[in-house]
């Protein structure tokens, strides 16, 4: 994969105010607050979001003129430490944000939606440019420990807490020659997306469309796979206007159906419905009819059994009848507020189990993986030179 340094944008004021989560996580409640600043990434990447009445085309220009956010004085590459608790340990993951070439070394491993992509898509032809991230992951044991070297002799530009109990730590990194290791260390690494599938495939209509070399590269996050702060958790399902009670008779044909009080963490499929935890294990012949891949996914499991077999949940109506959410505590409680009829709690995904699928070419359903922690929005703006 080819990286390389830019001269990135970045917010003159405080970054607290600033930065945001992805766009695609934002709950109501930060969205509150993100309405609210003044001068917030999300003005730009969900211009709904935004307080002014101009466009972001006219927003970003005023911007720079305002100096609110400005232009880098040379060509670096930055370095993000980030900061967690994880069962009271203290995990550190280290990444880059840089340029990363989007071509055939690059493997998606996500279907897109045709809305979304679009919706990404006018964002960037408005700022002629990206204002986040997408974030990709490397299969190299060594890059990881290269960037945490680099940074133990920079100075810290910035910090910031998002998300909550998330410490970023922001690091500059002008010194050509180490810029050049970074880029040798993965240049025959494939990347592969991690987050942001519906940005890549807008970047890659807008290289087809305009043949513009701009848009050959995206700004993106690295980090390695092997790092020992990348959790690959899955995205539960919150499925609305179904009793799942009513159809556990048709379920029983095609899964074996186990009640549980107390949620278990394995790699089954489980599903949350008036405060039980139903064990879903599907049936070696339900697997040979209904599945055409040698792997065994769980969110195609869920879509093509579960919903296209006994639910009636196909892709016509699937945008309105499940939604998507990442914490698993928070389909939970969605439940048991009655705000949706019952949730499907999706399994971690083991490293090597995903590394082998994504390296294999498999693409996975809509909102298969989940890695954490995310990469805040607002850190460094991609514009195209004027």
């Amino acid at each position: 994969m080819n990286i390389k340094e830019f001269k990135p944008y970045i917010f003159s004021g405080n970054i607290v105010d600033s930065v945001s989560p992805p766009f695609d996580t934002i709950t109501i409640e930060q969205e509150k607050k993100l309405r609210a600043a003044k001068y917030n990434i999300t003005a730009l990447s969900l211009p709904e979001y935004g307080n002014s009445s101009l466009t972001p085309e006219k927003l970003i220009k005023k911007w720079i003129g305002d100096n609110v956010i400005y232009p880098y004085g040379k060509d670096i590459i930055i370095i993000l430490k980030q900061v967690f608790y994880i069962n009271k340990e203290i995990i550190t993951r280290y990444g880059i944000i840089s340029l990363a070439e989007i071509d055939s070394s690059l493997k998606a491993h996500e279907s897109t939606f045709e809305k979304q992509v679009l919706e990404r898509k006018n964002v960037m032809i408005s700022l002629n440019g990206e204002p986040e991230p997408i974030f990709i992951v490397v299969p190299d044991n060594g890059f990881d420990k290269m960037v945490r070297r680099f940074a133990s002799n920079l100075e810290e530009k910035f910090k910031f807490e998002e998300p909550s109990g998330v410490e970023n730590y922001v690091y500059f990194l002008e010194d050509q020659e180490k810029i050049e290791k970074l880029k040798d260390s993965i240049k025959n690494d494939q990347g592969i997306v991690a987050d942001g599938h519906h940005r890549t495939q807008a970047i890659k209509d807008l290289k087809k469309e305009t043949g513009d070399s701009f848009w050959n590269y995206a700004m993106a996050y690295i980090t390695s796979i092997y790092d020992n702060g990348l959790m690959i958790g899955g995205v539960d399902r919150l499925v609305y206007r179904t009793n799942f009670e009513e159809n556990i008779p048709k379920i029983e044909n095609l899964f074996d159906v186990t009640v549980e009080r107390t949620i278990v963490e394995d790699n089954n499929i489980r599903v949350y419905s008036r405060g039980l935890f139903y064990k879903l294990v599907p049936k070696k012949y339900a697997i040979d009819q209904v599945m055409d891949s040698k792997y065994e996914v769980s969110t195609e499991i869920v879509n093509k059994i579960l919903f296209g077999e006994v639910l009636g949940i196909n892709k016509s109506n699937m945008q309105t009848k499940i939604g998507y959410i990442y914490n698993t505590t928070d389909a939970i409680n969605a439940v048991d507020m009655h705000e949706c009829d019952f949730a499907i709690i999706i399994p971690p995904w083991q490293k090597d189990v995903f590394l082998k699928m994504a390296l294999d070419g498999v693409i996975f359903p809509q909102k298969s993986t989940y890695f954490y922690p995310k990469i805040p929005s607002g850190i460094a703006i991609y514009l195209k030179p004027s």
